[in-house]
Formats: structure tokens, C-alpha cells, sequence
């Protein structure tokens, strides 16, 4: 009869576990990327019924606009670390959700959360191209996978909290998170000092972040 050694069996057991981990973490991904494409679809929808704009022009200048951009900011980054790819998409998250005349856009919420959740798709397809590459070393592979599980993370963490806050009375709310701040803009004409108590409160029980790498802000 045909026995197995304990330390046999061990290592299948350790093949098992990591061959399930790898095939878990393939198919979260390819559901988090379903899903955000399907997010992104009802966010134009919803885009096109509130304004008085033609429906069809208006989700083709939404998804060219910021496909634009994400083409550019991709090409430029063929040549630079993971690090430096990931900042370099942050930054520009960061500062197109800041500008002044990005918050004064009637439909502000809807278009940012677009240009977000777009610009962190291309750059979860740029560390996909360098996951899958052949020519990709051990360090770099693990290191883009870890990138990938980040932006995950993230992403999860800024629904919850604008889930959170809008539970609080707040009508819109977007957030951008990232490892050393974080940014919130909500729908209020004025913030009271309750308000941005509330806000921090919930911003701080989500993550690391003290009160100070907390920036809140508002749309009118």
C-alpha cells in the first residue's frame, strides 16, 4: 500500500496553500476591475440624467477626456520604478480633485470619483504589464503585485469612509486617500466645527492618519 512521509505530505500541503492564494488573489482582482468598469458605467449614467446635455455626448467626452490623460501619464512612465509610477498617479489625482475649477464643476463629485477610479485602473494595468512580463525580476514582480493589493486596499478604505460620512447627513462626499494624507470634500456650504469633528472622527478611526494630515474641504 502506497504511504506518503510526513514531510511529503507537508510540502503538498504548502504547494496546496500558496497554489489557492495566487488563484484567490487572480480572481479578486479580475472581480475588482469588473467591478469598477461597471461603477464607472453607472456613475456616466447617472452623469447624463442630471444634466439637460445629450446623454450619448456626454458620456463620450467623460470617458475620452480622462482617457486622454491616462494615455499621457502612462507613456511617460515606462522608464521609472514602481514607487515613482504609483506617486506620479497620486499626485495628479491629488491635485485635479483640489482645483478650484474642478470643484466648481456642477457635477463635481461624479466627474472626480470618474478621474480617480480611471487613473488608478491604468496604473493597476501598468503593474499588471509588469507582473506578467517575462522579462520582469523576482524583487519587481512581488513588488507590483504589493502595489496592486495596495490600491485595493485603498480604494476600499475611501468607500467605507465616504460611506461613513455620508451616513452623518453630509449629501456627497469624495475621498482620497494615500499613505501619508488624505483628502475630503463634501457637499455643505459651510463646515461647522461639529462637522469637521465628525469628519476626523471617522477619517481617524479608518486609518493611521493623525488630524493634521487630514485636509476636509467643501463643495458648494
Amino acid at each position: 500500500m502506497f504511504t506518503m512521509k510526513k514531510p511529503a505530505i507537508m510540502l503538498v500541503l504548502i504547494i496546496l496553500l500558496v497554489l489557492t492564494g495566487y488563484i484567490n488573489h487572480n480572481l479578486t482582482q479580475q472581480a475588482l476591475q469588473k467591478a469598477s468598469t461597471d461603477y464607472q458605467k453607472h456613475e456616466e449614467m447617472e452623469m447624463a440624467k442630471s444634466t439637460d446635455v445629450d446623454e450619448k455626448e456626454l458620456v463620450e467626452t467623460i470617458s475620452e477626456g480622462n482617457d486622454e490623460e491616462e494615455i499621457e501619464i502612462l507613456d511617460t512612465m515606462d522608464n521609472k520604478g514602481i514607487d515613482e509610477i504609483t506617486e506620479e498617479v497620486q499626485n495628479t489625482i491629488g491635485k485635479t480633485i483640489s482645483k478650484e475649477d474642478s470643484i466648481r464643476s456642477k457635477n463635481y463629485f461624479i466627474e472626480q470619483r470618474l478621474a480617480r477610479d480611471k487613473l488608478r485602473a491604468g496604473l493597476i494595468d501598468r503593474l499588471n504589464e509588469i507582473v506578467n512580463n517575462d522579462n520582469t525580476n523576482d524583487e519587481m514582480r512581488v513588488e507590483a503585485q504589493k502595489k496592486i493589493m495596495k490600491i485595493g486596499d485603498i480604494s476600499e478604505k475611501e468607500l467605507t469612509i465616504e460611506g461613513m460620512v455620508k451616513a452623518k447627513g453630509f449629501e456627497e462626499v469624495l475621498a482620497f486617500l494615500t499613505d501619508e494624507n488624505v483628502k475630503i470634500i463634501v457637499s455643505k456650504d459651510e463646515l461647522s466645527e461639529q462637522d469637521i469633528v465628525k469628519i476626523l472622527d471617522i477619517v481617524m478611526g479608518e486609518t493611521d492618519l493623525d488630524a493634521s494630515n487630514i485636509k476636509i474641504m467643501k463643495k458648494n
